[in-house]
Parts: C-alpha cells; sequence; structure tokens
C-alpha cells in the first residue's frame, strides 16, 4: 500500500495532448460486454466534470426501451444531454432527436460464444430462461431453443442469441431469417453511425483508442472489473459441440463481431508509433491503481492516497479512497447518486 506523499515512478515525458476533449457521448451499454466497467468511466468522468446525463426513470434503473423524452428524466433548463450511456436498443434517429450534433458513438462487441455463456448464466440465475432440471445440457437447450425460451416484449425476439445484435439495432426480422446483403447493409450503416466500437477481447488497446478519440486525460479512462462471474453454474457445460450449435443460431453476432474485429484491426494499423507505448503505461497504471484501491478499501485509514506523476498522457494526479468507491461501485447506486444530482439541478 502507497502511504501518503509517496510517488509513483512514472513516465516524466512532457504532457502532450492539447484541445478540448470530448463531452457529448453516447455508448450504447451492450449486455454482457463488460459494458458496466465502461459506463462506469463515463459516469465518473461526467459526475467529476457535473455534466448532464440521460437518466432512466422506469422500473429498471440500468436502461430504457428507447431513448426518448418520457424515459428519462427531465434535462435542466438551458442545458443539453452530454452522456448517455444506460441499456437501449439502438435506434439512430431516437439518438438524432435526443442528443447534441457533435456526439460521438461509442459501442463494444463481444466474442459471441463468449457473451452467450456469460448471458445464459446470468439469465438463468434470474429465471428468465425456462430450463427445467439443473442437469440439463446446453446442447439440449440449444438444439430445442424454441422450447427453453420465453418471448419477451411485443415483438417475438430470442433472449440468449444474437443478444448483441439487438442492442446494436439490427431489423427484427433478421433474426428469424438469414438475409447477408441486409446483414451487410446494417453493418455499413452502423460503421457510419458509431464513431468507435470497443472489442472487449483487446479492451486496453480499445480503451486507448477511445482515449485518443475523446482526447481525454488518461487518468479518466482506468477502469475497475464490475459485474464479472465470479461463482459459475458447474451444472452448464460449454464446449465445442455447443460452439458449433450456438454458431447456427447467433449467425448475427458472429457477423456483427468479426465486422468489427476488422475495423479495430484497420483503426489499429493507423495509429502513431508511440501507440503500444501508451497501452503498456495504461496497463501499468491501471494494476496500480487497481492494487492500491483494492488494499485502501478493504483498510480502515482513509488517509492513504497514491501520487501519481505525469506522462504524455496523463496530468500528476491523485487517487483517493473517496475515488476507489466510484471505481468498484454499483452502477445502480451511482445512478442513484446522479439521479439525486440530476433532480436538484433541474429543480424537481
Amino acid at each position: 500500500m502507497t502511504l501518503k506523499g509517496k510517488k509513483e515512478t512514472t513516465n516524466q515525458i512532457r504532457y502532450s495532448i492539447k484541445g478540448a476533449p470530448v463531452q457529448h457521448i453516447a455508448f450504447l451499454k451492450v449486455h454482457k460486454a463488460a459494458s458496466t466497467s465502461i459506463q462506469n468511466i463515463f459516469l465518473r468522468y461526467g459526475h467529476e466534470h457535473n455534466l448532464v446525463f440521460a437518466l432512466p426513470k422506469g422500473k429498471d434503473p440500468a436502461g430504457v426501451q428507447s431513448l426518448t423524452p418520457h424515459a428519462i428524466f427531465p434535462i435542466p433548463t438551458n442545458r443539453t444531454i452530454d452522456i448517455f450511456c444506460a441499456h437501449v436498443r439502438f435506434n439512430r434517429n431516437d439518438f438524432i432527436r435526443m442528443l447534441p450534433k457533435d456526439t460521438v458513438y461509442i459501442g463494444i462487441v463481444r466474442e459471441p460464444f463468449s457473451q452467450f455463456k456469460s448471458n445464459i448464466q446470468f439469465l438463468r440465475e434470474k429465471q428468465w430462461i425456462q430450463i427445467p432440471n439443473k442437469k440439463i445440457s446446453v446442447s439440449e437447450y440449444l438444439s430445442r431453443n424454441e422450447k427453453y425460451v420465453k418471448s419477451r416484449g411485443r415483438v417475438r425476439r430470442p433472449v440468449t442469441y444474437n443478444a448483441m445484435a439487438h442492442d446494436f439495432g439490427f431489423p427484427f426480422d433478421l433474426f428469424w431469417k438469414t438475409d447477408y446483403n441486409a446483414i451487410q447493409d446494417h453493418l455499413l450503416r452502423l460503421n457510419e453511425e458509431f464513431d468507435i466500437v470497443l472489442v472487449l477481447e483487446y479492451l486496453d488497446e480499445s480503451i486507448v483508442l477511445m482515449r485518443r478519440l475523446l482526447n481525454w486525460d488518461l487518468k479518466y479512462v482506468l477502469y475497475g472489473k464490475l459485474n464479472v462471474l465470479k461463482n459459475p453454474d458447474k451444472d452448464l457445460n460449454f464446449g465445442p459441440n455447443e460452439e458449433k450449435l450456438y454458431q447456427n443460431w447467433a449467425k448475427l453476432d458472429y457477423a456483427l463481431y468479426y465486422f468489427f474485429l476488422q475495423k479495430y484491426k484497420e483503426r489499429l494499423r493507423a495509429q502513431s508509433p508511440d501507440f503500444f507505448e501508451e497501452v503498456a503505461y495504461f496497463r501499468e497504471t491501471r494494476f496500480r491503481y487497481d492494487h492500491f484501491c483494492t488494499n485502501l478499501i478493504a483498510s480502515k485509514n482513509d488517509e492513504n492516497v497514491m501520487l501519481f506523476e505525469g506522462s504524455r498522457w496523463n496530468r500528476p494526479f491523485v487517487v483517493t479512497k473517496e475515488d476507489c468507491g466510484k471505481l468498484y461501485i454499483h452502477d445502480v447506486d451511482f445512478l442513484e447518486i446522479l439521479k439525486r444530482k440530476h433532480l436538484k439541478l433541474a429543480n424537481i
């Protein structure tokens, strides 16, 4: 643990970030794709800079059915929405109507079978999928999917496969028929509509790319791992046979993932020579930040701080126990803090 006044050794090259940071952001919070950890980045940044969030006001504090005025708390007079980062099914027209023209659009994707494994564990725990006994195999579930999946909402759609495609707003008819031309058209449209789509399997590199796009100080994109599955259901078997079966069900998610994986690789090739140096520095800094916070939160000493010197990508900054608390706060709890702040600002 770092005692008060002790400094971490960091790169002391002159700070190189110039120009104004981006402060109008739309983050598509894709289910089971580390999106809560990324959302926390935007919640912390907006909270510190007194930005205005589009906050859900319905029964689900984590998301909305659509981004419309009746779905969120009223915006304070003479202000506009700066950040939206809740769960929603993406509809470009809704976003355009609600958000400033210079909003930067950010999404995230995850390798589909990995996303499915996380999703089915969560849904089974919540009893949103009907698997009658604990010993049923995942292959049986996938082979007879429609027997076990509950329909949700007025539109018939699956809940355990093509979940990312649903969040990215793919037309519902594509969930039940394969039309490769229509799939490609939607992917090309998404590529025009999103400024960057992060890839979970390359999360640190993706975040550094995002930091450069947003022109933010690196300290603001340091993250903690939230909503990580700690006790997987040992009765569920996910092997090669299950993965092959899932590929047959999830053609949309696989098309989505590999499309934006390729776009990620293209963006990577266009980076300046110091990109991987920044990634290495980011990882080292995040590790020290995380290690300090983990120990500090467990301790009873609120006075300990960690001081980071500046680098090309960050000004010197101090980490306190309050900072650590915000790094690991539950998203619903953080949204409640922001809601109280928002309502006070809006005089509601």
